[in-house]
């Protein structure tokens, strides 16, 4: 199942007079990297003759998700945290799909789609691993353009975590089947105010910790409890990176 998705682009640009580049997700075509995964997530529900889906998001996933089971002929449900801003419920709406808002937190919508699922198929990016395997084609188009080698740092935004797995997973696939010696470091990056990850990365922890969590802005990677935050921390550890806190300004 596609919608024309696409390697997308490395810009070059300076940072803090630091030369970097930019991976342009945003091209993608529901607006973020979500669609990778989703791409190859919907095709394997359609396979399996899957009629309808819910899910919980707190925006992109939940617009990508939207737009590829309309054109798969999917019915979609999505349940969104009633903070979710009024452009991403207007995207998740505009490819048919419902939308259910959930007062509360982002835990809250996550438990109450969980228990809409009883009776229809739960597509939780968090947990399915196909999203994952679409994720990783990151890792292949980052290789591809640096000319089949692999850049020394990759800096991620990190929620849930899926982008620091799917990395994880592309670049371990590259070094097993021979074609690059070790793998990029990886260095995700949370908001200040919700940054369990970070909490954890810093004590040494193994698992994320318990957070009192505060508003943020970037509210894509609000997550107060990543679900496979061990498997994160793991990860940016193996690669010998780090988790970092922002502050939003």
């Amino acid at each position: 199942v596609t919608l024309g998705e696409r390697m997308t682009p490395l810009v070059p640009a300076l940072f803090e007079r630091q030369k970097i580049l930019f991976k342009l997700d945003f091209i993608s075509p529901t607006g973020s990297f979500k669609d990778r995964g989703t791409s190859f997530f919907i095709s394997k529900l359609k396979e399996q003759k899957i009629k309808k889906v819910v899910e919980d998001s707190s925006g992109n996933a939940g617009a990508s998700l939207a737009a590829y089971c309309a054109h798969s002929g999917i019915e979609c449900e999505i349940y969104v945290p009633e903070y979710t801003s009024a452009g991403k419920v207007v995207q998740i709406e505009m490819y048919g799909a419902k939308v259910r808002r959930i007062p509360g937190s982002r835990e809250d919508t996550s438990a109450a789609a969980m228990q809409a699922a009883r009776i229809c198929y739960y597509a939780s990016h968090n947990w399915n691993p196909y999203f994952l395997h679409g994720v990783k084609t990151i890792a292949f188009e980052i290789w591809e353009q640096f000319g089949w080698k692999i850049p020394d740092n990759i800096i991620v935004p990190a929620g849930q975590g899926s982008l620091v797995l799917g990395c994880q997973i592309g670049f371990n696939e590259l070094k097993t089947a021979g074609e690059i010696r070790n793998i990029p470091r990886i260095f995700a990056v949370q908001a200040a105010n919700c940054a369990p990850l970070y909490q954890a990365f810093q004590k040494g922890l193994a698992e994320p910790v318990t957070i009192q969590k505060k508003e943020i802005i970037a509210e894509g990677i609000s997550s107060a409890f990543p679900i496979r935050g061990s498997k994160v921390l793991s990860a940016v550890k193996n690669s010998g990176g780090a988790i970092i806190a922002a502050e939003e300004r």
